[in-house]
Parts: structure tokens; C-alpha cells; sequence
């Protein structure tokens, strides 16, 4: 009994060791990051702009199109809700002033930040395990190349301007959505239901939007990053490191997204 007891807790002690550590080189590694961002021009060895550009266009631009299909499908979803709660005309202001502070405030960064952990940090991922086993990070830094400043620096820098954008954008998009499901299916006027939906929604509902988007990117490329970099320490392949960094990353996007709502409920 006494050796089963002591199993347990070794083995929750190695389990809260390896996070913490897991946690302490994400933390690193973003902050390697923004003194690049900030202080690499002073050594001649800036952050890209023209990298950062087509960081944007990879991670964000081309993210829109599976955006917009998941802004009308969520908010297709929440149109059938509202048609199915509608007991009259009088329940429809109040519930369409709640489902746009919903939309906005959680539902819209929430989606977001569990897509962009998915598609972007998946590739961030397998970008850099690809380049570790292929000898490519071990010849930058045999360049005298730092590769968070030259691989991830980009990436981290897009990923805090595309993921608030692009929150902002399923939120419109699910208004939009909402608005023509109900217009269709039950004649009610465009303008009238965004107008509604526009009386739930504050500036800092859309601030807090952007905060969650800004925390969810810095979040997912530390984490994807590192699971990259680190593929070989790890005993990971590239697949295994990706799948670990998809599914960290939105479980951690989750308990950022539930923590700000519970510390800033309004």
C-alpha cells in the first residue's frame, strides 16, 4: 500500500515537473521573441518585415476561407436555436442583444483560437520538426543565426496581428449568418435583427475579443514552436510533435479563453 501511495505521488510529481518545464521554455521562448522584436535591429539582425508579411499571408489570409465556412455554419446554428426558443416577438430583442455579446465576447475568439491552434500551430510544427531532423536548424546556427529570431520571431509577430483580425471577422460573419438564416426563415428584416445584436455589443466587448485573440496567438506559436524545436529531445517524430502541439495548444486556449471571461465578466 505504502509503495503504491509512493508511485502515485512520484508520478504526479513528474507530471507537474514536466509541465512546469513545458511551461518555463514556452514562456522563453515568446520572450526570445519579442527581445528580437524589439531589440534585434540594434544588434543588425532584425525581424524580417518582408517574413512577417508572408507569415500573414500563409497563417491568417489563407485561414479566411475555412473561417468564413465556420462563421456560417455556428451561426446558422445559433439562428435554428433562436427560431426554436422564439416564443413571440417580444423575447426576440433580449435574446439578439445576448447572442451578440455571446458572439463576440466568447463564442467568436473561442472558435477562433481552437482553429488557429489547429491549422497554424500544426504547421508551425511540422515546419520546424521538418527542419530539425533535416540539419537545417543546426546549419542556421552554424550560420550564427539565431532560428527563433529568424523562423519564429515572423511567425509570433503575424500570429498577434492575424488572430484578433480574423476573431473579429467570425464574430461579423456570424451576425451575418444570423441575420439572413432569420431573414429566410422567418421574414424578420436584416437591418432590424443587426441592430439588435449591435445594442449587446460594447467596446469592450470587442476588446476583449482582441485580448483573447492576442493572448491565443502568442500562446499557440510558443507551444507549437517549441514542440518543433524540440522534436528530437522529446523522442517525438514530426507527426506525434504536431499532434501534441494541436491538442496542448487548444486546451490551453480554452483555459485562457474561460479564465479572462470568469475575470472580466463584463
Amino acid at each position: 500500500m505504502v509503495a503504491a501511495t509512493l508511485r502515485v505521488l512520484e508520478g504526479t510529481g513528474a507530471w507537474c515537473i514536466y509541465w512546469f518545464r513545458a511551461a518555463w521554455g514556452v514562456l522563453r521562448m515568446l520572450g526570445t521573441c519579442m527581445a528580437w522584436v524589439v531589440s534585434g535591429w540594434l544588434f543588425g539582425q532584425p525581424v524580417r518585415f518582408s517574413a512577417i508579411c508572408l507569415q500573414v499571408v500563409e497563417l491568417g489570409v489563407k485561414a479566411l476561407p475555412v473561417t468564413v465556412l465556420f462563421a456560417i455554419s455556428f451561426g446558422s446554428i445559433i439562428g435554428l436555436q433562436v427560431t426554436l426558443f422564439q416564443k413571440s416577438i417580444d423575447f426576440l430583442p433580449p435574446t439578439l442583444t445576448f447572442v451578440g455579446n455571446f458572439f463576440v465576447r466568447e463564442q467568436a475568439p473561442a472558435i477562433m483560437g481552437i482553429l488557429m491552434a489547429a491549422r497554424a500551430g500544426g504547421a508551425i510544427t511540422a515546419e520546424l520538426s521538418t527542419m530539425v531532423f533535416d540539419r537545417e536548424i543546426m546549419a542556421l546556427h552554424s550560420m550564427g543565426i539565431d532560428p527563433i529570431r529568424f523562423l519564429v520571431a515572423p511567425a509570433f509577430v503575424a500570429m498577434l496581428i492575424v488572430t484578433p483580425v480574423l476573431g473579429i471577422l467570425m464574430a461579423a460573419g456570424q451576425i451575418m449568418t444570423l441575420a439572413v438564416y432569420l431573414f429566410i426563415s422567418k421574414g424578420i428584416a436584416p437591418i432590424f435583427v443587426v441592430d439588435l445584436v449591435a445594442e449587446g455589443i460594447s467596446g469592450i466587448d470587442l476588446a476583449t475579443n482582441a485580448i483573447k485573440g492576442v493572448f491565443f496567438g502568442a500562446t499557440i506559436v510558443g507551444v507549437s514552436a517549441r514542440a518543433g524545436l524540440t522534436v528530437i529531445e522529446r523522442r517525438r517524430t514530426t507527426g506525434s510533435a504536431t499532434t501534441f502541439a494541436i491538442v496542448t495548444s487548444i486546451v490551453v486556449v480554452l483555459i485562457i479563453n474561460s479564465t479572462i471571461s470568469i475575470l472580466f465578466p463584463e
